[in-house]
């Protein structure tokens, strides 16, 4: 059950929601720079989303439509893509996949009324919202992209990374090597990434964010670059703007491979925001390390783990905790719960988390307020 976690600035991302207090009468649409006129006004929903008349999807996004009254289902086609929407159903349907709505199609006097961004976004439209002219803005050609300019750096250390030249720009110094991005942004943005030999991601995370507030730090762990697990510590900005400071830590042949990540967020446009996550994220998600050696700080960790006495106070549903070297975790009693197991807890698929720590071959595992003792059975390969 590996989950790869998305290690970027992907905070940057901004929202567009439109407000609920916006009355239909005050409510525009303009589709490719011209007003759209319909003889029934746009509704906004419970939910804060707009949905139109199903004409206007039929005349001014080129659309072909089909209703069965019979069914109450709305079909919508455009080029390669049909969509299928039915009276009330929060799911839309796009060819073979499900998408959920926040506001279902629905009968407003008489008339159909559908979601506008799901189905504008869904034939490719590009859908904005203006809150002082209370206007939704939907562009309908897709812009065209220009080619990136592609280049890999190679580290003497023995890891690289993919980066854009047009949009990255690369620096070295004895502390590491800098991907600072160019592009139009209100504050710097960059990774830093840096090899530090003999020392564990633990030790090197605690180093680098020693000053940093512990009650405003975040701390996960999960996968990096692939099979690579990596510890992570963030400080998010106050108030959902300004700097953002993040590190990763990952293990890497016998010491640890440090990524610093510097952002700005929420002080760009929706798309300059969209065009720094992306291309920060595509130069770690590039990232690759040549000769790697497995990891070796929680190799002891794996194996499985029986229950040492069933009289132990405690929760006596998991007899037996198999932990796997892909940090995947199977508890058992009488049914089985797949989960995953980080360096202090095994967080299983329903989302209950177990805080636990090994000792040489025996695995103690907090259930309620006790301590229950687990022994290794056996080892995990």
């Amino acid at each position: 059950m590996k989950k790869n976690l998305i290690l970027a600035a992907s905070t940057l991302m901004a929202a567009a929601a439109l407000s609920i207090g916006v009355y239909a009468s005050d409510l525009s649409i303009v589709i490719d720079g011209e007003t759209v006129a319909s003889d029934t006004e746009p509704q906004i929903t419970a939910e804060g989303r707009t949905i139109v008349p199903l004409r206007v999807i039929s005349e001014q996004l080129g659309a072909e439509v089909d209703w069965d009254g019979e069914t109450k289902t709305v079909t919508v086609k455009k080029a390669a893509e049909t969509l299928k929407l039915t009276i009330g159903d929060k799911y839309m349907k796009a060819d073979e996949n499900e998408i959920e709505l926040d506001s279902p199609a629905q009968i407003v006097n008489k008339r159909t009324m559908v979601p506008l961004r799901a189905i504008s976004e869904s034939f490719g439209c590009k859908v904005d919202w203006d809150a002082e002219t209370k206007t939704v803005v939907i562009n309908t050609e897709t812009p065209v992209k220009t080619e990136e300019k592609e280049e890999t750096y190679k580290s003497n250390d023995g890891w690289s990374v993919k980066y854009n030249s047009d949009l990255i720009n690369v620096n070295e110094d004895e502390e590491g090597v800098s991907f600072v991005y160019t592009g139009e942004s209100a504050g710097t943005n960059m990774l830093k990434i840096s090899y530090i030999k003999d020392k564990m991601p633990q030790e090197v995370l605690g180093e680098v964010t020693a000053d940093w507030d512990a009650e405003k730090t975040i701390r996960k762990e999960g996968y990096f670059a692939g099979d690579n697990w990596a510890f992570l510590a963030d400080i998010e900005p106050e108030g959902g703007s300004g700097l953002y400071q993040g590190f990763t830590a990952a293990e890497y042949n016998d010491g640890t491979l440090l990524v610093e990540r510097i952002a700005h967020v929420g002080e760009n446009t929706e798309d300059e925001d969209t065009l720094v996550s992306d291309t920060i994220a595509n130069v770690i998600d590039s990232i690759e390390f040549e000769n790697y050696r497995p990891q070796t700080q929680f190799e002891y960790v794996p194996g499985i783990y029986t229950k040492v006495s069933v009289e132990q106070t405690g929760d006596g549903q998991i007899d037996i905790i198999n932990l796997n070297k892909d940090h995947t975790a199977l508890l058992s009693s009488q049914d089985e719960v797949k989960g995953i197991w980080t360096s202090i807890e095994i967080r299983t698929d329903d989302n209950t988390v177990y805080e636990y720590t090994v000792e040489g071959d025996k695995l103690y595992l907090k259930t309620g307020e006790d301590w229950v003792e687990f022994a290794k059975t056996a080892a995990q390969e």
